[in-house]
């Protein structure tokens, strides 16, 4: 993958760039949120790596100018040693589609980046459900025609939700099949859960509900 990293530590940058290109992926890395922003319209990247703190502006605001310039498709993964939960949600609820507290270990790191830059294989076909219509190639679901702002971690959710209706699916079973890992923080899929009901307008006048079960996880219902 070409992925962009926006890390301002030296010794932090060298060691994530290593990691990187040691699992062959190409890195252009970047110390300031300002200079990502400026580069935003060339493209080119399948990732990009975002560190909160910054010299200039914060790693939010980039992924805002992400979200609302480019694209809600592009995987975001922030690195940051901030790890109060509210940092945590603030930061998936403004579109970012996973989140790692420094210090960080390189094979997890590799999975977390792994897991996000996957693609669905062998999923090419549109997939059309009631109001909603998946297109994998894209990454996008329609309703009624029109497109709905996801993240792709969004879409690999709502997808594995919509192939498993009517089962009780638990946070530890999203985080290993949609993740692709395991460990996460279970508030993550919590996040992700509550935005795709939300853009998605699933609900019950959509023929489909999102149901919490206390303490076990989510089953997609159709009502």
């Amino acid at each position: 993958m070409n992925i962009w990293l926006l890390e301002d530590d030296p010794a932090q940058a060298q060691l994530l760039n290593g990691w990187l290109c040691s699992a062959q992926h190409k890195v252009r890395h970047f110390e300031l949120g300002q200079t990502v922003v400026e580069s935003l319209a060339e493209g080119g990247f399948d990732l990009l790596i975002l560190d909160w703190e910054l010299p200039d502006i914060s790693g939010i605001e980039v992924l805002n100018r992400v979200r609302n310039e480019v694209s809600w498709h592009v995987p975001v993964l922030f690195v940051t040693q901030r790890e109060s939960e509210s940092d945590i949600v603030s930061a998936l609820s403004s579109g970012a589609d996973d989140y790692m507290v420094k210090q960080i270990s390189q094979p997890e790191f590799l999975a977390r980046v792994d897991a996000l830059g996957r693609r669905l294989a062998g999923e090419e076909l549109d997939f059309e459900i009631g109001p909603y219509t998946f297109k994998p190639q894209s990454q996008s679901i329609h309703l009624h025609g029109e497109s709905c702002d996801l993240t792709a971690k969004d879409f690999d959710l709502a997808w594995y939700m919509f192939r498993h209706i009517g089962r009780l699916l638990s946070r530890d079973q999203l985080l290993r099949d949609v993740w692709g890992v395991s460990g996460l923080n279970t508030r993550t899929v919590d996040v992700h859960v509550s935005r795709i009901r939300k853009r998605l307008n699933i609900s019950p006048e959509r023929g489909y509900r999102i149901k919490t079960i206390y303490q076990h996880g989510y089953r997609l219902e159709q009502v």
